[in-house]
């Protein structure tokens, strides 16, 4: 090839070039086109575009979602066709004909996020804008397929569904509604409301002149709130799942007794409901267990784990926040749902150091961490006489704040003297007059696990433990010592 053709091929391709820019120039007056038709309509237009979808399109205007799904916000609505609200009418003919109920329906559908079919990994749990949650997979949304996927829309996504999804109650609602079956057990849910007040609800009435502080209209801005969800799991909520027993009355008398003597009080109702609330704090189980993959063996968030003889199952009901199964009992009238005493009444280890009271100074108490013979690393508690600021005074103590059971404890301790002098110590119960155990010979560098008795509360509830010292005076350092690695107590369970 000659140089002046190859020049001219050169001049050539830079021409084409320039034409190919000079064309894609936006030319004066001209509008920047939509390639995809798809997203020049909002959500509502692109519904009402499907004639399978006309019942949803028109029930969308009678409750006036179709306002929202118009605005400028961002949504995802997982809509069903005719013949799937046509079937959920079938089933509950007042999701239709009650305004309240059907406006509970519809929000039922409609997410204020955007949600494409890539999003669940391989589920998702979706905040609908009625304020229940859903599970959101690839293919269902709830009990529903998904049979149209990923229609964009301006303002947000459609999937077409095959099955129209009713509002569930939650976990805490369906107890509520339940008529013939636990209501022991909703009976004892229930005896725990008490009314509380929203600042942020109550109305202000006038201002503290002292404080400044807002009073308010003490019968304003009221809640009702509940002590076993406050000390469990929030079965109200919307946010988390659950696996929910309850127990059939029969089923429920039966467990309370297997523990009601560790919860002996002075007060009767008190007891009842302490037992009560032991054996049902144990049946609200984190995380969703469908009957195909219920386990034989649950463990409760209080390490409590709970044998299921799915034989024993009554009834079963898909809440929007989990499931609720209701149990009775077996051949032998034995739980379908129960424990072992063991796993809910376990040794109670109370460490040296944790002491909520001394009667001593600060510069008389040193806490060691140091390794045992055998290398492992433990923290412990000694109050002594030390030079610079001489003798403890006799019967001096450290008090230890726990709660007990209502039955017997096989108690022990670690008591470690770094001292070449044996001295003694006393713990008891309750006051420190109680004397539940002799004085005990501490020798020096032991690190064995000692045997100091058995105690039996005479019921539930707070019962401190005092470690005293020698209850003559010392006239030498060390020999009103007190020591403590642990103390254990193992319940007694027969």
């Amino acid at each position: 090839m000659t140089r002046n053709n190859k020049r001219n091929r050169y001049l050539i391709l830079i021409l084409l070039i320039a034409a190919v820019f000079t064309s894609c120039k936006k030319q004066p007056g001209a509008q920047t086109e939509i390639t995809d038709p798809a997203l020049g309509v909002n959500l509502m237009e692109k519904i009402g575009q499907d004639a399978n979808l006309s019942l949803f399109s028109q029930y969308l205007v009678k409750t006036g979602y179709d306002q929202v799904i118009i605005s400028s916000k961002t949504f995802t609505v997982w809509a069903p066709t005719n013949a799937a609200i046509l079937a959920a009418q079938a089933t509950d003919p007042t999701v239709i004909s009650d305004a309240a109920k059907l406006k509970l329906f519809i929000g039922n559908h409609i997410s204020l996020q955007s949600y494409t079919s890539s999003a669940p990994t391989p589920s998702l749990r979706v905040k609908m804008l009625n304020g229940k949650s859903a599970t959101f997979t690839k293919t269902t949304f709830e009990e529903a397929n998904i049979v149209i996927k990923d229609e964009y829309a301006s303002n947000g996504i459609l999937h077409v569904i095959d099955k129209a999804i009713l509002p569930k109650l939650n976990i805490w609602d369906y107890v509520k509604s339940l008529t013939n079956v636990g209501l022991a057990e909703k009976a004892y849910l229930l005896s725990q409301n008490y009314p509380h007040q929203d600042s942020t609800k109550a109305t202000v009435t006038s201002i503290d002149p002292l404080t400044g502080a807002p009073i308010y209209d003490p019968n304003s801005g009221i809640d009702t709130l509940n002590h076993f969800i406050d000390q469990t799991q929030n079965i109200k909520s919307e946010d988390n799942q659950f696996t929910f027993i309850v127990l059939t009355d029969n089923a429920l008398t039966n467990e309370a007794a297997r523990i009601s003597k560790f919860f002996k009080t002075a007060d009767p109702v008190l007891s009842n409901t302490l037992t009560n609330f032991n054996v049902v704090k144990d049946l609200v189980l984190p995380g969703v267990y469908l009957p195909g993959s219920l386990p034989d063996t649950l463990v409760s968030p209080f390490k409590v784990k709970i044998s299921i003889n799915k034989n024993t199952i009554i009834s079963s009901y898909n809440a929007s926040n989990g499931i609720v199964y209701v149990i009775g009992t077996s051949a032998g009238n034995v739980s379908g749902a129960t424990f072992n005493l063991a796993d809910k009444f376990q040794p109670i280890i109370l460490q040296g150091e944790n002491y909520n009271f001394a009667s001593v100074a600060s510069q008389n108490i040193v806490v060691h961490t140091k390794p045992d013979p055998n290398g492992v690393l433990f923290t412990d508690l000694t109050v002594a006489g030390l030079a610079n600021v001489g003798v403890i005074p006799a019967g001096s103590y450290v008090r230890y704040n726990l709660t007990l059971n209502s039955t017997a404890y096989k108690v022990y301790w670690r008591a470690i003297n770094y001292t070449t002098t044996v001295f003694r110590q006393q713990l008891t119960f309750g006051s420190l007059l109680a004397n539940t155990f002799p004085y005990t010979n501490v020798p020096a560098s032991s690190y064995t696990e000692v045997f100091i008795g058995t105690y039996t509360p005479t019921q539930y509830g707070l019962n401190p433990a005092y470690l005293i010292g020698d209850n003559t005076k010392g006239t030498t350092t060390g020999t009103n010592s007190l020591t403590l690695d642990y103390l254990r107590l193992v319940p007694v369970l027969q």
